[in-house]
């Protein structure tokens, strides 16, 4: 039996499995990287100063609530990725 599916590659955009971290840095960045954190963050949240002041404790997770926010875009457009592959495919045998 032969498979044809075609996997998704980073180079899609897609990567199949990703372990992240959202860390607070020493300058109180919020960032979401890798696990391993050899490479730079994926996505980093920095308030001024005016707004830190505004929010106060709250811009913690204010921008934890971002980042979630973030990550279920990347999912939805994923599994809409995904969903159009395996729906827009020819089948192999006709009933």
């Amino acid at each position: 039996m032969q498979d044809d599916t075609k996997l998704d590659t980073p180079q899609d955009g897609f990567a199949k499995e990703t372990m992240l971290e959202l860390i607070e840095a020493e300058d109180g960045r919020l960032l979401l990287r890798d696990m391993d954190g050899k490479e730079d963050p994926l996505v980093s949240i920095d308030f001024s100063d005016k707004v830190k002041d505004m929010l106060g404790e709250d811009a913690h997770i204010i921008g934890q609530h971002m980042i979630h926010a973030a990550i279920q875009v990347i999912m939805s457009k994923q599994m809409n990725h995904w969903h159009a592959k395996v729906y827009d495919e020819e089948p192999t045998h006709y009933s």
